[in-house]
């Protein structure tokens, strides 16, 4: 097991603790080898929304790189809100694999690669504003 990733890794537990906006969650598949880590977790929000995500990560040099991801946020109704994935389907848009589903079905390319803790917060603005 890698303890830097295990650490990471209770780092996105701890922010899900303390979030106000999480009213529980839940791990679906925790994986730590010496090298990388994969973690799934499901949460449920405070509007009734949920928020299901997976970080495939490696580290080198004690430092966590995002390999692979997707957030996918959904409102009470099921209805999708965003989803920010690196999955290889929209390779027509800048910074590829990088972008977010939007709720009016469209598509955007990401400038800025995100993590857990970056989608937190802008759910967090998004949800608290409300």
């Amino acid at each position: 097991m890698n303890p830097i990733i295990a650490q990471y890794f209770d780092t996105i537990e701890v922010w899900l603790v303390q979030s106000s906006i999480i009213v529980s969650y839940q791990v679906i598949r925790q994986e730590i080898t010496p090298v990388d880590g994969k973690l799934r977790i499901k949460t449920c929000l405070s509007d009734g929304g949920m928020l299901e995500f997976f970080e495939y990560v490696n580290e080198a040099g004690g430092d966590i790189q995002l390999s692979k991801y997707s957030f996918h946020w959904q409102d009470a109704q099921g209805n999708l809100k965003k989803r920010w994935d690196n999955a290889p389907h929209h390779p027509e848009l800048p910074n590829s694999p990088h972008h977010i589903h939007l709720e009016n079905d469209s598509v955007q390319s990401l400038i800025k690669v995100p993590d857990i803790f970056y989608v937190i917060k802008q759910i967090e603005k998004i949800i608290m504003s409300d």
